[in-house]
């Protein structure tokens, strides 16, 4: 269950996000390492040149940054390859810690990876994952899984000459240089927390970084003990609040989880007021919770204690909450930093395409879709399919060229000259758009790229009014970091977007329940497609399609009612405005078309309802267009979309 902050309106949206993050104890064992460690070359970050290791399965002979080295032997075990730990750290000056009993913990940056020496049992950012080959020693050496412990690192793996891998990685650039050490811990690092949302607390021994899903407004940490679990939450607040107030959010949050409280304090003497309350969950944990309010941020603690039975279990943990503050100084060394963003951008990151690139630190993030969305409209994506047969730069050019023409009115849209860039090491070509009318308009931008068969497609749309968003483009640009074997090792054929070819195709979709079907054209996209359910919802460039069966009611109501609801009873210029009520024939069949014009959010916009009955069941097709992507194209498609529904008798 969630702990999210209902109580304060601006919260609420960052709260809702929140609410996929369940609490619970997260279980890790103690850690411990077992290894001698290879010394580390100083890293010079600023110089931007990645560090590689080039090593081969069953050759000592290794090379770390071009310098000959001797390793232990790499071997495969259960189609895995198996490393020297000590090699990540002369190459990369990642940190090993050693603690207690048999766990190896490996951080670098931001991320922790833990691994039990002789188990398939390991943790990478607090993910529990289960290994291929378990780590184990050899001839003193403990040897680990190469993928695993470079997917902890961000780093990335190449074939290389003579059967040969080669391991690369990009180091931060304001990183300082690694001292040389033959084991490393967190030195000197007393305190932990996020620079970017402002906040540090102390570190403990036995503190360990959990998985947030990418989110840094959310962090989780649990002890290697078992001990307690804790969760520090960062939201959007502008408006003041005080500690009174902060006690009606947690209270109030509580209350509406069905939980029991059982003390609750406001503490408004303290250097940053807070609420503070400790209530039971209905499984019968015992959490206590606390808000803070500082420099338009809301910050919310909840920590838990498996063992606890009575509210006053958990005050052995007030010093731990009591060293909380929504402050972070970047130069106070003492402090280990969790935030990955640098000037306002964080990475983004698939390892099944291979695609690293930065996005606004602010925006929602799904590394899985490769999708970045603003709140204000901007958004960013990056997709990989495979490139039609003959596929060039500049006929896929052209293809977009022409999906924009087939989409946008003509004074509704400005194309202007491509230009070439380069990409990990292969040509590019970036195209910019504008699209809109008056001043009203978007920026979109599209980074056009071939290697191997496939395509790689990054658009990066900073919405009208957003200059900011318009301005981070050449930096989201110049981040893009394509691992192109990564594609061949995990995919085979992907789905093709091949614009002339896909305009003119449909897939037949039909409802048994409901008795119908319709051609979709494959271009559009689906946002509820079963069609067994009553209602359909498909979108495409400036339009929509929904489709709603309803088995109660009859057509002459279900008109009047829209009809009702469109009427522009407050004469209001921007609509709704009812262009014509018909009575018409669809899919052979009796019905009422509604058309309707309205500027909704500030896009004029023109909505044709088709109401009618068949099989004592009543239906409702929206067909929605803005008028910028009103062309000619656009329209006949949904002609023939619509041409193509078609009612079923009973039986078929």
């Amino acid at each position: 269950m969630s702990r999210q902050n209902n109580a304060l309106p601006e919260a609420v949206e960052t709260a809702e996000r929140m609410s996929t993050l369940f609490k619970g104890i997260c279980v890790i064992l103690p850690l411990l390492l077992l290894l001698t460690i290879l010394p580390v070359q100083k890293v010079n970050a600023a110089s931007g040149r990645p560090l590689e290791l080039t090593l081969k399965v069953g050759s000592t002979a290794a090379k770390v940054n071009g310098k000959n080295i001797t390793i232990q032997q790499p071997f495969i075990k259960n189609g895995t390859v198996m490393v020297p730990l000590g090699v990540f750290k002369k190459a990369f000056g990642s940190t090993v810690t050693l603690e207690q009993n048999d766990v190896v913990k490996v951080m670098y940056g931001p991320h922790t990876g833990a691994m039990v020496i002789g188990s398939t049992t390991a943790w990478k950012d607090g993910s529990k994952m289960v290994l291929t080959a378990p780590p184990q020693m050899v001839s003193g050496v403990l040897m680990v899984p190469l993928r695993f412990v470079a997917g902890v690192l961000g780093a990335r793996i190449t074939p290389g000459d003579g059967g040969g891998l080669v391991i690369s990685l990009v180091p931060p650039e304001n990183e300082e240089e690694i001292a040389e050490s033959s084991i490393d811990s967190n030195v000197g690092k007393t305190r932990i927390g996020n620079s970017y949302y402002q906040w540090s607390l102390n570190y403990p021994s036995g503190l360990v970084v959990g998985d947030s899903g990418g989110n840094e407004a959310i962090a989780t940490f649990v002890n290697t003990e078992n001990l307690y679990y804790l969760e520090i939450h960062a939201s959007p607040q502008q408006s003041p609040v005080d500690p009174e107030e902060l006690l009606d959010g947690l209270v109030r949050a509580a209350q509406e989880g069905e939980e029991t409280i059982l003390d609750r304090t406001v503490h408004p003497e303290a250097k940053v007021p807070y609420a503070r309350i400790v209530s039971k969950d209905s499984g019968g944990a015992l959490w206590e919770g606390r808000q803070y309010y500082a420099d338009g941020r809301l910050y919310e603690l909840y920590l838990t204690d498996d063992s606890a039975a009575n509210y006053k279990d958990l005050d052995k943990y007030a010093s731990l909450l009591n060293s909380f503050q929504p402050v972070f100084d970047p130069a106070d060394t003492s402090i280990r930093d969790l935030s990955t963003v640098k000037n306002g951008l964080r990475e983004g990151y698939n390892e099944d395409y291979g695609i690293a690139l930065h996005v606004p630190a602010d925006w929602r993030m799904d590394d899985q879709h490769l999708l970045y969305e603003s709140g204000k409209g901007s958004h960013l994506l990056a997709k990989v399919t495979s490139a039609p047969s003959g596929s060039t730069l500049k006929s896929w050019e052209e293809e977009l060229e022409a999906r924009i023409r087939d989409s946008y009115v003509s004074d509704a849209y400005t194309i202007r000259d491509s230009v070439t860039a380069e990409i990990s090491g292969e040509p590019a070509l970036v195209k910019e758009i504008q699209l809109g009318t008056g001043d009203d308009k978007s920026t979109e931008y599209q980074v056009l790229l071939l290697k191997n068969g496939y395509r790689y497609y990054v658009e990066y749309v900073a919405a009208a009014g957003q200059a900011k968003d318009k301005e981070k483009f050449k930096e989201i640009l110049a981040s893009i970091d394509i691992d192109f074997a990564a594609i061949s090792q995990n995919f085979g054929r992907l789905e093709s977007d091949d614009y002339t070819a896909l305009r003119s195709k449909t897939v037949t979709k039909s409802s048994k329940t409901y008795g119908y079907s319709i051609k979709i054209p494959r271009l559009w996209t689906a946002y509820q497609d079963l069609f067994e359910m009553q209602n359909v919802d498909y979108r495409f460039t400036g339009g929509r399609l929904q489709i709603n069966v309803n088995p109660e009611g009859s057509v002459e109501y279900t008109a009047g009612t829209l009809q009702s609801y469109y009427q522009n009873s407050k004469k209001d210029p921007d609509g709704p405005l009812i262009e014509s009520v018909e009575e018409s024939v669809f899919a052979g069949v009796p019905a009422t078309v509604l058309t309707v014009h309205q500027n909704k959010g500030g896009v004029p916009a023109r909505t044709q309802i088709i109401v009618f009955s068949k099989n004592d069941l009543v239906f409702t097709v929206t067909v929605t267009l803005n008028d910028i992507n009103a062309t000619a194209a656009q329209q006949a498609l949904i002609e023939k979309t619509l041409q193509s529904f078609r009612l079923m008798n009973k039986g078929e």
